[in-house]
């Protein structure tokens, strides 16, 4: 026996809450995007000085890195369950030789 304990319980907790921060951010994007500002949203001078384009480029990349967040914390969320699946594989198959061992 190597002496690593790995708790499958808190694992499997953990992994479950990230994968939903991961759902949770992808749901507030598709919020964003559907959140418009027109031209008369920023004034005649906004207008004049490119306040809607460069808004729009801001919007953009907020939107973009709000799917990097969304798709990293959904992968990391479901390699941590894969993590889990083999540890809780792992003890079973350890309980099961330790019963042949015993018989």
């Amino acid at each position: 026996m190597s002496g690593i304990r790995i708790d499958v319980d808190w694992l499997s907790t953990h992994a479950r809450q990230v994968r939903e921060a991961g759902e949770d951010i992808s749901t507030g994007r598709a919020r964003l995007s559907e959140a418009e500002l027109g031209g008369e949203s920023f004034g005649e001078i906004g207008r004049k000085s490119g306040a809607p384009e460069a808004y729009q480029r801001l919007c953009e990349q907020l939107l973009d890195r709000h799917r990097t967040a969304a798709e990293t914390l959904t992968s990391a969320g479901d390699e941590l369950r894969e993590v889990v699946e083999h540890h809780a594989g792992g003890d079973d198959d350890s309980a099961v030789d330790l019963r042949r061992r015993e018989a």
